[in-house]
């Protein structure tokens, strides 16, 4: 950026776009038209007549993910465009916390300090934790906001060798609904009205060692960013997550719950599927409606419709009979018939063979693959790409 347009902005009260944090994600443009628009760099810009005095500068800066637009002068706290009531009788439990002692913990990761980073074969694993608790600040209980913090926007890019993560309190949003609407304006209420509440933060890491080939990360529904900095092309390639993962075009509709097998998948603001119990199945996602759940390859399920989701399928000519299917299935959705003496399949180690109850079936194959005999199949014919990982590694490895 150039010195003298910097000079201009600090002399004259303007803002100012940094174009190395700039995302084009439009949202200053829209929000802000007599301010910024979009160039044909894809960037964000001023505009040479631009009207900062229209808008409260706090707000204007904190419109971008990235920190990329900058103010010249003081920021006040920001405006509030939802008129908060007060709590009768707020002050009561306000008294309580007024002299808690702070959670420095959670202080810290509004900060966007508390990571860990591990070096690994071929690349760098880092993780962090955002905030999972609203500090007891007065306005909290002024306005009745929650003790649990909602769920933190973010943004993960690298520049170089430098990896930035940054995250922020969700701003709101013309198509949010009211209940949405005022939950937001609770939170963003209470940021910037204490030293241990910026509604934004930025955590800088360099990598001085390796030439980073490239990057994978997730945010989970736990407020953990795991991102790996791969220095290996060979790693990256290969790398496979461990389990499936609910992305952010999740509803909490439940279905995903409903119909894993392993309930490996909770409910919250946006699920959480648990990685130690998900098997990579699949199922989750074969029943998401709104293209949400991915697979260990980061590749989105392919959903189907109802109708057409496969059932288990039993190869009666290689049934034993065991009823280890039958045990496993937690939708019951199996169950022994008795082979009768024209039967076709009847076999002298075997006297019953598995059938499958359609109707309760939801296609998750943990019976074919727990089967020793291949006697039991769910046919996939488009197939989401390989299963990452079968129940029989799963149950070896201690789980």
């Amino acid at each position: 950026m150039a010195e003298t347009h910097l000079e201009e902005t600090v002399a004259q009260g303007l803002f100012d776009v940094d174009p190395v944090l700039c995302i084009a994600c439009d949202a200053c443009c829209q929000d802000f038209p007599e301010i910024f628009y979009m160039g044909d760099d894809q960037k964000a810009h001023t505009l040479e007549d631009q009207q900062a005095a229209l808008y409260n500068a706090r707000t204007v800066v904190d419109i971008c993910p990235t920190a990329a637009i900058l103010f010249s002068g003081e920021l006040p706290p920001a405006e509030l465009t939802v008129d908060l009531d007060e709590v009768p009788g707020w002050e009561a439990e306000w008294a309580v916390y007024r002299d808690a002692p702070e959670d420095t913990l959670e202080r810290d990761r509004r900060y966007g300090r508390d990571f860990t980073v591990e070096q690994r074969a071929g690349y760098a694993e880092i993780k962090l934790q955002l905030p999972t608790r609203v500090p007891a600040v007065r306005d909290r209980f002024k306005f009745g906001a929650p003790a649990e913090m909602p769920e933190y926007k973010t943004h993960v890019y690298t520049e170089g060798r430098t990896l930035y993560i940054t995250g922020w309190v969700p701003r709101l949003s013309p198509s949010d609904k009211t209940d949405a609407k005022i939950l937001k304006a609770k939170i963003r209420a209470l940021t910037h009205t204490s030293s241990s509440f910026p509604g934004r933060f930025t955590t800088e890491l360099e990598f001085p060692k390796d030439e980073v080939v490239g990057m994978s990360h997730r945010f989970d529904a736990h407020g953990l960013i795991t991102v790996l900095l791969f220095t290996d092309q060979a790693a990256m390639d290969a790398h496979e997550w461990r389990s499936h993962f609910i992305n952010e075009k999740c509803t909490s509709c439940s279905i995903c719950e409903r119909v894993c097998p392993t309930n490996a998948i909770s409910a919250g603001e946006r699920y959480f599927i648990e990685p130690d119990l998900c098997i990579n199945c699949s199922v989750c996602g074969v029943y998401c409606p709104f293209d949400a759940i991915d697979d260990a390859a980061e590749v989105v399920v392919q959903k189907i419709k109802p109708k057409q989701v496969p059932k288990a399928l039993v190869h009666e000519e290689l049934c034993t009979g065991c009823e280890f299917c039958v045990d496993v299935c937690p939708f019951e959705a199996l169950e022994m018939k008795a082979l009768g003496d024209d039967s076709l399949y009847s076999l002298p180690q075997t006297s019953q063979v598995a059938v499958v109850i359609d109707k309760n079936c939801v296609s998750c194959k943990l019976c074919e693959q727990v089967c020793i005999k291949d006697a039991i199949e769910v046919p996939r014919p488009h197939q989401f790409g390989e299963i990452g990982m079968s129940f029989m590694s799963y149950v070896s490895d201690d789980h």
